[in-house]
Formats: C-alpha cells, sequence, structure tokens
C-alpha cells in the first residue's frame, strides 16, 4: 500500500509534478502488462480513502479503471497511461528550467495527474475518471467499447495542449481511416522484365492516380494521405506479382470517407480494404458544457481562452460517434513522442483549477 502523507503539505502544482514524475518512471509501454499493473495499482491507492467508486473493466487484456462519485457520471474525465516506446533514459523524469522531461511526460500522463487530483478533491456529485491503457493504438479496447456502457453529459480528454494558444479547448480532430492498397501482376526473371507484369510497379502508379483526389498543398485542415509502407513479394531478381501499401488517411468533412472510397473504386485495377474509419470529433462549441468550461478557465487565467481544431485523433472520438459531446483539453506540453518530450510545470495549476472551476459551475 502507497504512503499518501508523502502529499502532505504539497501545494497543488507540486502534487501533479510529484504524482507526474512517479507515473513516467512505469515503463507503460504495449506489451509491459507488468508496468501497467504496477501503474494502476499506484493510481488505486492514491485514491484510497476518498469515498470514490471503482470500476474496472478488461477487454482483450487491457485494463481500464474507472473512478467516479457515481455508477454513470454527469462528467467523465479521460486520461491514458500507455505510452510510446523510448529509450531507458526517458522513463527516469528529470525537472530543469521549469519543464518536466521524459516519455508520457506530455502524453499524458501530466494530464493524468491533474486530473486525479482534480477528483480527489472536487465537490461534484457526479464526475467521473476514466483512465485506459491502450489509446497510443488506437483505443478499440479502452474507450471504444466503454462508450458503449457509460453515457455521460461530456467527457473531457486532458490530452496536452501543444498549440501556439495557451489553454485552447479543442473541438475538432481529424477522423482516421487505416486503408490498405493492392495490385497484381506476373512473375518473371528481373533480366526479362518484359515477360512480366510488375505489381509494385502497377501499385505506385494507382496510388499516384490516387494521390491526385487530394489537395496538392493542404493546409492544417484538409483531408490529407500518408503512405505508410509499400512491400512487394519475391527477391530483388524477379518481377513481383503481388504488392500491397499501408495508408493513413486524415480526413475532414472537406473530403469524407464515402468520397474517397468512391474514388478509390474509379480507378481500375485497383484493389483495396478499409480496415478501420474512425469518426471525426466534433462537438458545437455553442455546447452548454464546452460554454462552461470556456468561462471556468478565463476565470483562472485572466486570459482570452479559445476553441479550436487539431489534426491527431484522441479517444473522444468514440464518444463524438455516440454522440456524446467531448473535448481535447490539457495542460501544456510538447515534443509528443519524440526524445524532448516535456511538460510545462506552471501550467498545471492552471489546469487544475479551469477543470475544478468548472465542475463547480454545474453544482
Amino acid at each position: 500500500m502507497r504512503d499518501n502523507s508523502v502529499f502532505e503539505g504539497l501545494s497543488i502544482e507540486e502534487e501533479i509534478l510529484k504524482l507526474t514524475e512517479d507515473l513516467v518512471r512505469f515503463k507503460t509501454v504495449k506489451g509491459n502488462s507488468e508496468e501497467f499493473e504496477k501503474a494502476f495499482e499506484y493510481i488505486q491507492s492514491y485514491f484510497e480513502g476518498s469515498q470514490l467508486e471503482v470500476f474496472e473493466h478488461e477487454f482483450s487484456g487491457f485494463k481500464t479503471m474507472i473512478f467516479a462519485t457515481e455508477e454513470d457520471p454527469e462528467v467523465l474525465l479521460h486520461g491514458h497511461i500507455d505510452v510510446v516506446a523510448a529509450d531507458e533514459s526517458m522513463f527516469n523524469p528529470t525537472i530543469k528550467y521549469g519543464k518536466i522531461y521524459g516519455r508520457g511526460t506530455a502524453d499524458m500522463k501530466s494530464g493524468v495527474a491533474s486530473l486525479m487530483t482534480v477528483l480527489k478533491n472536487t465537490s461534484h456529485s457526479s464526475v467521473g475518471l476514466m483512465i485506459v491503457s491502450d489509446e497510443e493504438i488506437g483505443g478499440f479496447n479502452g474507450a471504444k467499447p466503454l462508450s458503449e456502457e457509460y453515457s455521460p453529459n461530456f467527457v473531457i480528454s486532458a490530452e496536452p495542449n501543444n498549440t501556439d494558444k495557451y489553454m485552447e479547448i479543442i473541438t475538432e480532430q481529424k477522423g482516421v481511416i487505416r486503408a490498405e492498397i493492392m495490385a497484381e501482376g506476373e512473375n518473371a526473371h528481373g533480366s526479362r522484365p518484359w515477360n512480366g507484369e510488375n505489381a509494385a510497379e502497377k501499385l505506385w502508379e494507382k496510388y499516384v492516380e490516387l494521390k491526385q483526389n487530394f489537395c496538392n498543398e493542404p493546409t492544417e485542415w484538409e483531408t490529407t494521405v500518408n503512405l505508410g509502407n509499400f512491400t512487394s513479394e519475391g527477391a530483388a531478381n524477379v518481377v513481383p506479382d503481388k504488392a500491397s501499401a499501408q495508408l493513413d488517411i486524415r480526413y475532414t468533412n472537406n473530403y469524407g470517407p464515402e468520397e474517397i472510397e468512391e474514388d478509390m473504386k474509379k480507378i481500375k485495377g485497383l484493389k483495396y480494404n478499409l480496415n478501420a474509419v474512425d469518426p471525426m470529433l466534433h462537438t458545437d462549441s455553442d455546447n452548454h458544457y464546452v460554454q462552461k468550461l470556456i468561462q471556468a478557465s478565463q476565470e483562472i487565467i485572466n486570459d482570452n481562452v479559445v476553441v479550436g481544431r487539431k489534426e491527431p485523433a484522441s479517444d473522444v472520438r468514440h464518444f463524438s460517434e455516440k454522440n456524446i459531446p467531448g473535448v481535447v483539453f490539457g495542460p501544456e506540453g510538447y515534443h509528443v513522442h519524440e526524445d524532448g518530450e516535456y511538460a510545462v510545470i506552471n501550467s498545471f495549476e492552471d489546469y487544475y483549477h479551469s477543470i475544478n472551476q468548472f465542475l463547480e459551475k454545474l453544482t
């Protein structure tokens, strides 16, 4: 059992920083089940004696814990403890120049720490914190099934704020299509390519044709396609008869899944599979909860809090698909998934008080 006396006498900022340091030390990368168990035990021990209900779920080996004031809360806070792989040194956080460096400091263990502190101290009677372990691989065994079991009025994910605007509330994120495209040809010896049909060359031509449907000079809010990998069968001295490529498409309403698939169908000789089509996050900025969050944040930071949109997806999209409004709103953090990842320490208290003030406005 954890000794929570270590938090006694700490300011809100110091407590969140301490929690962040401790959470970062758990190497919660895909497949490291022992570290996930330790991290969840640590989080649960933090809430001991807090009168919160604890709901544990597991889908396909991925654990999720929900700490809540009641079974199906009005507001559901969201955080994830899984992180992408990194050098061992990044799991030993360092603090300098007002920043905490390490894997997951920004994405998103400082956000988790902030929400843990909020939940422990809130007087709101209908709020919960959902902590998942599979966000980095899509949330299909965490947020997605939970969005079918829980029906909150509003969801807030503490993914990091890394825009050029302080305390930006994100109400829109792009949808995601994971697609595979394929082409078939005919084998031949590499010295006599005219005797065969090169599937790799054929697929490349099809991809170039497909890409022409996307904006040539995309802005941040255009639909984009990324060629993630390209493979063909056989040795270099063989004309390949099969080739495939994996595509990562991030779409907006400007060019959506139905139009994209229609354009794929028009390309002669192109085979494709849409392996996953994930929805966009879209929450009306006039939503009652969004407006309360804006007001609360503005009162705390005495500045103009803006509503915006971002390209990366998050777990909130799974709730959006169920017509449950939600936003991405977290403390400042930068260089996500990079060696220099860090969170800005003096944003922790602003964030904490913003969420706390928001919850008070709902009581």
